[in-house]
C-alpha cells in the first residue's frame, strides 16, 4: 500500500507534523493504526433535575437570553448565558470564547458537554462544548475517542486528521485475512474495523471493530512467532554427544525429580538432532531449573563447544556461579564469572580465556552482550528469567557464535495465554515437580495491629536459629510519600533498636555492596535482612525461614509468590507475613496466597486481577506493544488467532500468496529484532 505524508491532509503543515512525529506519526497509513486509548459517551442526555456536583453531561436546553460578554481585564473575556429546559435552569459561562456569543441564538435549542458544579444552589458548566440539537453527531450524540497527545496538540486536532485518512484510505488498507478466514471466526472487514474504531456508531459495532484488530495483533504475532519456530527448526546447529545422566547424577548431593529427567532428555534430543534448539524450561520457585543448565552446559563442553549462562542481576550471576563452578568441576569443566563489577585488568584476562577458548563455561550478567566478548566456539546460551530481558539481548548473545543452541529458564510462573506470546517461538519443558525436602510455606495475611507480635515472632525465628527477610516497597520516603508506606532504610533502623543484640542488614538496587551484604546474609553474619524486591529473584538462603512483606498490597500476586519462594528453601519449617494496609478489594487478592501454593494457578489470577503488566512491565520482553488485544480477557481470541495461523502457515509456509500479511510479518520480524 503505497504511503501518504500526513502533510496531504487539511490542516497539517511542516510544523504541524512535526508535532504529531513526536506519537511516531509520520503517514496517514500509521495515523489509522494510532487508535483511541478510551471513549467518551456523549450520547445520553441530562436533566437539570438529575444533574449532580462534578459529574460530567449533555444537557440539551433553549438558550434563554441573549449571551451577555464582560471584559474581566485585558485579556480576559467571559460570555455568560442561561439554558432552560423542562426540569431546571443551567448556566454557562465561557472564558475567551468570542465565537460563542455570535454561534449561540436566542429560543435555539443546544446540546451542551462538559462538567457540572453547583454554586450558589445553581448548577453551572463552564467552557462546554455544544453544536445544534439539530445537527448532534460531531461533538455530542456520539462515543467521542480519546487518543494519547504531546505537547502541542489537542484531541480536536488528531480527530480533524484522523477524520480527513479514513475519508480518503480506509478503504485502500490491506486486509491480512482472506474473506474465507473472516467469515470463519466471525471478523468484520479492516475498512469497518477502522471506521469504526475511530468513530464507532453504536457499542456494538465498537466491539466488533475491537475484535477484529485485536485479533489481527495476536494473529501477526502468531504467524511472527511461529515462523521463527519453523525457521529455527530448519536451521542447523552443532550436535552434542549425548549424555550420560547417570554419571551426572552421581556427582549430585541429591537426586533429580522425574520432571528434571524429563527437561534434559527433552532438550538432549533437541541437542543431538543436528538442528538448533530453542526451549524454554519453565518451572515455580525451586524447582530445580538450575541442574538442568548444568547437565546441557556439561553436554556443550564434552562435545568441544563453549556454554554462557546470562543472568539479570549480579547477585544471581554469583549464586549461580557458587553453585554450578564447585560441580562443573568435577568434570573438568572451567567456569568463570563475567560481571560489570570485576576490575579491568581481571574481565580483560577473563575476556582472553574466552576468546581462545580455554575457559568452557561463562556465567555473567549483561556484561556478556559487551562488544569484547567474543567466544571460540560458543555451542549454547541459557538466559535465566529470560522475561526480564529483550527477545534483541538474547539474539545478540546468540549471534557471538554460528549456530547456537538456545535454552531460556524462567522461575516466574507465567499464565499460559502470556507463555504463548512471550514465548510462542520455543518448545516448552515444564519442571511440575519439587525436590525432595521442599516443604509449603505457611502463608498468612495481617494488618498493621499484628506488628507488635509479628516483631516478637522475628526474635522468636532468630533465636531459634533462623533469619528473616523483611521486604519494603520503598527505599526512603519522601514528600509526597503516604504515611502508611513502609521504607527500608527506617525499618532497618526500627528493627536495629528494637533488637540491639540482632544483625540487621540492609540491601537495595542502589546500595554498592548489595552482593557483599547478600553474602553475609547467606553465610548467617546477619540474622535479618531488610530489603526491596531486589531480593525477589534467585537469592538462595536455606537458612531463611520467616520472609515479612510490608504493604503486601503493593505487590502483584506473582511478585509476592516469588518473594515467599526465598523462604522454605532448608529443612526449618517456613513462613510468609503479608502485611495489608490497603481496602477490602486488596485483602480479597492477597488471601488467594494464604489458599495456593502453585504458582501458575497464582500467576493466572494475578493476570485476571490486574492485566498482563504485572509480567510484561515496561516492554523489557521485547515484544511490540499491544495496542487493542487485553491479554486478561482475549484468552479465547489468542487461541483463535494462533489456530488461525497454523491454518495459513500449514497451506502457504512462506506466505507466497499473501503478500500483505507476509508484508506485516516483515515489520513485525525488524521489530523483534530477527
Amino acid at each position: 500500500m503505497e504511503q501518504h505524508d500526513l502533510q496531504t491532509l487539511k490542516g497539517i503543515g511542516q510544523a504541524r507534523a512535526k508535532v504529531f512525529a513526536r506519537l511516531g506519526l509520520f503517514t496517514c497509513e500509521e495515523l489509522l493504526r494510532f487508535y483511541p486509548y478510551d471513549y467518551q459517551d456523549r450520547r445520553a442526555k441530562v436533566s437539570v433535575s438529575n444533574l449532580l456536583h462534578g459529574m460530567t453531561a449533555c444537557v440539551c436546553g433553549m438558550v434563554a437570553l441573549t449571551p451577555q460578554e464582560t471584559m474581566i481585564r485585558k485579556g480576559l473575556l467571559l460570555t455568560k448565558l442561561t439554558v432552560v429546559e423542562d426540569t431546571g435552569r443551567l448556566h454557562i459561562t465561557f472564558f475567551n470564547a468570542p465565537y460563542a456569543k455570535t454561534a449561540l441564538q436566542v429560543g435555539e435549542v443546544y446540546v451542551f458537554f462538559g462538567k457540572i458544579e453547583v454554586k450558589n444552589n445553581r448548577f453551572e458548566m463552564v467552557n462546554p462544548v455544544f453544536e445544534p440539537e439539530s445537527k448532534q453527531g460531531q461533538t455530542t450524540g456520539r462515543l467521542m475517542p480519546i487518543y494519547h497527545l504531546t505537547a502541542g496538540l489537542t484531541q480536536y486536532a488528531v480527530r480533524s486528521a484522523v477524520s480527513q485518512s479514513l475519508a480518503l484510505w480506509a478503504d485502500a488498507a490491506p486486509d491480512i485475512l482472506p474473506p474465507t478466514m473472516r467469515q470463519a471466526y466471525g471478523l468484520c472487514d479492516i475498512a469497518f474495523a477502522l471506521r469504526e474504531i475511530h468513530a464507532p456508531t453504536a457499542a456494538e459495532t465498537l466491539q466488533q471493530a475491537r475484535r477484529r484488530l485485536a485479533f489481527d495483533e495476536l494473529f501477526l504475532l502468531s504467524v511472527g512467532l511461529s515462523w521463527m519456530k519453523q525457521g529455527r527448526q530448519q536451521s542447523p546447529g552443532p550436535r552434542f554427544t549425548p549424555l550420560a545422566l547417570s554419571d551426572f547424577e552421581a556427582a549430585l548431593p541429591f537426586r533429580l525429580t522425574g520432571a528434571q529427567r524429563r527437561a534434559i532428555a527433552e532438550a538432549q534430543a533437541d541437542l543431538t538432532s543436528g538442528t538448533l534448539m530453542s526451549r524454554l524450561v519453565q518451572g515455580d520457585v525451586g524447582s530445580g531449573k538450575t541442574m538442568v543448565a548444568a547437565a546441557l552446559c556439561l553436554m556443550a563442553a564434552h562435545s568441544g563447544t563453549q556454554a554462557a549462562l546470562m543472568a539479570p542481576t549480579e547477585i544471581l550471576a554469583e549464586q549461580h556461579y557458587a553453585t554450578l563452578a564447585p560441580l562443573l568441576t568435577q568434570f573438568g569443566v572451567s567456569t568463570g564469572l563475567l560481571t560489570g563489577r570485576l576490575s579491568p585488568k581481571r574481565k580483560k584476562a577473563l575476556q582472553a580465556e574466552i576468546a581462545a577458548g580455554t575457559l568452557t563455561f561463562v556465567i555473567g550478567t549483561h556484561a556478556l552482550l559487551s562488544e569484547q566478548v567474543t567466544f571460540a566456539n560458543l555451542g549454547i546460551i541459557i538466559t535465566d528469567e529470560q522475561h526480564r530481558f529483550g527477545v534483541n539481548q538474547r539474539i545478540s548473545l546468540a549471534r557471538k557464535g554460528q549456530g547456537v543452541h538456545t535454552l531460556v529458564m524462567s522461575a516466574t510462573p507465567i499464565p499460559r495465554t502470556l507463555a504463548l506470546l512471550l514465548y510462542g517461538e520455543l518448545d516448552v519443558s515444564v519442571l511440575d515437580e519439587l525436590p525432595p525436602g521442599r516443604t509449603p510455606v505457611k502463608t498468612y495475611v495481617v494488618d498493621m495491629g499484628m506488628r507488635a507480635r509479628i516483631d516478637t515472632f522475628i526474635d522468636k525465628t532468630v533465636k531459634e536459629g533462623g533469619q528473616v527477610f523483611v521486604v519494603c516497597p520503598l527505599i526512603e520516603c519522601t514528600e509526597d510519600t503516604p504515611d502508611t508506606l513502609q521504607e527500608a532504610v527506617s525499618e532497618q533502623a526500627r528493627l536495629q533498636s528494637l533488637f540491639p543484640a540482632r544483625r540487621v542488614g540492609l540491601v537495595h538496587g542502589k546500595l554498592k555492596e548489595k552482593a557483599a551484604v547478600m553474602a553475609d546474609f547467606a553465610a548467617g553474619l546477619l540474622h535479618i535482612l531488610v530489603s526491596t524486591t531486589v531480593i525477589e529473584v534467585g537469592v538462595d538462603v536455606p537458612n531463611a525461614n520467616l520472609m515479612v512483606v510490608q504493604n503486601a498490597e503493593r505487590f502483584g500476586l506473582a511478585q509476592l509468590h516469588q518473594l515467599r519462594g526465598r523462604v522454605g528453601r532448608g529443612k526449618r519449617e517456613s513462613f510468609c507475613i503479608l502485611f495489608h494496609t490497603g481496602g477490602n478489594e486488596s485483602l480479597a487478592r492477597l488471601k488467594l496466597l494464604e489458599q495456593s501454593t502453585d504458582g501458575f494457578a497464582i500467576a493466572q489470577a494475578d493476570l485476571a486481577l490486574r492485566g498482563p503488566g504485572e509480567f510484561f512491565g515496561t516492554r523489557q520482553h521485547g515484544l511490540p506493544t499491544l495496542r487493542v488485544a487485553d491479554l486478561s480477557v482475549d484468552t479465547p481470541l489468542l487461541e483463535q488467532a494462533r489456530q488461525a495461523a497454523q491454518e495459513v502457515l500449514a497451506e502457504d509456509p512462506q506466505l507466497l500468496t499473501h503478500t500483505a500479511l507476509r508484508r506485516h510479518v516483515d515489520a513485525l520480524m525488524e521489530k523483534l529484532g530477527e
